[in-house]
């Protein structure tokens, strides 16, 4: 069963890349143990502060053990994820100055990347569960 004590990934509701990555950690996590809210989001707005989800320029992750943004946040996030894609948490190791650069420049061309999707993922009634207004 799921509860505000288990992470929320905050992300960029009208950004098709973000729901990309939506729809990623939901096919390859492992408990199911993360929720959703988008930053434009009831959730967001009652959770973080302002600058986050005004600026729309990073995920968000809030767990126990506080708010990540950029790289922080995606590292925090692969332990929940199947193998392979839990290994790619040895990256972590690099320093913050090569890991956020990286990340910023992946944000900046999200847009680009991919468009947002014609229509929607129909969520399964366990996937409803975990997504936040």
């Amino acid at each position: 069963m799921t509860s505000h004590q288990n992470p929320i990934l905050f992300y960029d509701g009208s950004c098709g890349f973000c729901q990309w990555a939506v729809q990623f950690v939901l096919k390859h996590e492992r408990n199911h143990d993360i929720l959703f809210a988008p930053l434009q989001g009831e959730t967001a707005k009652n959770t973080l502060s302002p600058n986050l989800t005004e600026s729309l320029d990073s995920v968000v992750v809030k767990s126990s053990n506080g708010i990540m943004t950029e790289s922080e946040a995606v590292f925090f996030l692969l332990p929940y994820l199947k193998a392979p894609f839990s290994l790619f948490a040895i990256f972590k190791l690099l320093p913050l100055f090569v890991r956020n650069p990286v990340y910023r420049l992946v944000a900046r061309n999200r847009h680009k990347l991919m468009k947002a999707p014609a229509s929607c993922h129909l969520p399964s009634v366990d996937e409803r569960k975990r997504l936040l207004p």
